[in-house]
């Protein structure tokens, strides 16, 4: 598998519910913010379903649109892991990336498979996040 990057990716949260259950919890939030690059270029809205596992393990669950620069939307999924880091408890985290759109310039998307890493300072609204965007691309033949 070969990995080409998509793009520098910034999200800061807007809004922020945390649901305690006793044993783990519930994430409720809205990020917005950007991703750019040469082959991606826009603004990105999405709100967090994260699950809190008893293990202080997050599992990011984000759903929104992609607004590219040059007026094409695309629907974004991302799943992954969030684990804390112990030095400044911040969350590094590892998401894959599908998009949908129906608009022709960016067709393309449709079948790319990304990947998405980075770090998030605090969950807490005004809590930013940075990461670079892949899309992997398989190398058998």
């Amino acid at each position: 598998m070969d990995l080409a990057e998509l793009g520098a990716v910034e999200l800061t949260y807007t809004s922020l519910d945390n649901l305690d259950s006793g044993s783990g919890g519930q994430i409720y939030g809205t990020m917005e913010g950007s991703v750019t690059g040469e082959r991606l270029d826009g603004t990105l809205h999405l709100t967090n379903l994260a699950r809190r596992r008893p293990d202080n393990v997050n599992q990011p669950t984000l759903r929104g649109l992609l607004r590219t620069r040059d007026g094409a939307r695309a629907w974004v999924e991302l799943d992954g892991v969030a684990t804390l880091r112990r030095d400044d408890g911040a969350r590094v985290f590892v998401t894959s990336c599908r998009f949908q759109t129906g608009d022709e310039r960016y067709a393309w998307l449709n079948s790319v498979f990304g990947v998405l890493e980075g770090v998030l300072d605090v969950v807490e609204v005004g809590g930013s996040a940075r990461g670079r965007l892949f899309e992997c691309r398989a190398t058998l033949t």
